[in-house]
């Protein structure tokens, strides 16, 4: 029992990863690699649009991340609206996380894995004082009455409280640690999640830089589409799924 409730704690802070994925940018689109990454490159006579997966590999279940650059090539300021940007997995659609959603989604995600990791410990915990508590003792005598000598021995169940409880708290020690980890994991998320592309303000001659975040789809899909629209434009970059053994 033990055993197995060690194994699910590990699983929900470690998670199995034994698939890598990577997106790589489908043909007949203009595309620039720079160390093994392909850039995909849209371009007009008011701006550069440049896109790219922001990691060379993810885990399946990660959340796709795309980092994109927006180059003001007029001689006045541009407004640039990320919110208006549209995904589609394959031919459904998609959803592209704001910053707000996607540090909800982290602190939510954290809560819960925290939640079960303390229902995991305690019953672990409580296992781990019981067994530690209820020992065995084997017992051996030797003796003699009058001409009869007599040996005996056996096994009795002894019963060790103070045992018990550093066993138990030896375990929510562990729990403990565990649930501060998920905090800490989450927190690095957070700050991840700081870059995704926000309402801009781009200056003439100027290029800013940030985060593209989508939402993981329930099914599984081949190619992701991004539309960025830009100054009346509709920019568009395609990248395939392909998923590798780790």
């Amino acid at each position: 029992m033990r055993s197995a409730l060690a194994c699910w704690a590990l699983l929900l802070l470690s998670g199995c990863a034994t698939q890598l994925t990577s997106y790589a940018p489908t043909p007949d689109q203009a595309v620039v690699y720079e160390q093994g990454v392909g850039a995909i490159t849209w371009e007009t006579d008011e701006a550069v649009l440049t896109m790219y997966p922001t990691f060379r590999f993810q885990t399946p279940n990660a959340v796709p991340t795309f980092t994109l650059m927006v180059q003001n090539k007029t001689t006045h300021n541009l407004d640039f609206v990320p919110d208006t940007i549209q995904a589609y997995h394959d031919d459904r659609g998609g959803h592209v996380y704001t910053l707000e959603e996607r540090v909800g989604e982290i602190r939510s995600a954290a809560k819960r894995r925290q939640i079960a990791l303390a229902i995991a410990g305690g019953l672990a915990a409580g296992a781990a004082a019981y067994g530690a508590s209820h020992q065995t003792t084997t017992y051996s005598s030797y003796g003699q009455i009058g001409y009869h000598q007599f040996w005996t021995s056996g096994t009795i169940q002894t019963y060790d409280p103070a045992a018990g409880i550093l066993a138990g708290a030896a375990v929510g020690a562990a729990t403990g640690l565990g649930i501060h980890q998920i905090g800490v994991a989450a927190g690095n998320e957070e700050r991840a999640a700081e870059a995704i592309f926000q309402r801009s303000t781009i200056r003439p001659g100027t290029t800013i830089v940030g985060q593209v975040m989508l939402k993981q789809p329930s099914s599984q899909f081949g190619t992701l589409r991004l539309i960025v629209p830009i100054v009346g434009a509709r920019a568009t970059f395609s990248f395939e799924k392909r998923t590798t053994n780790n």
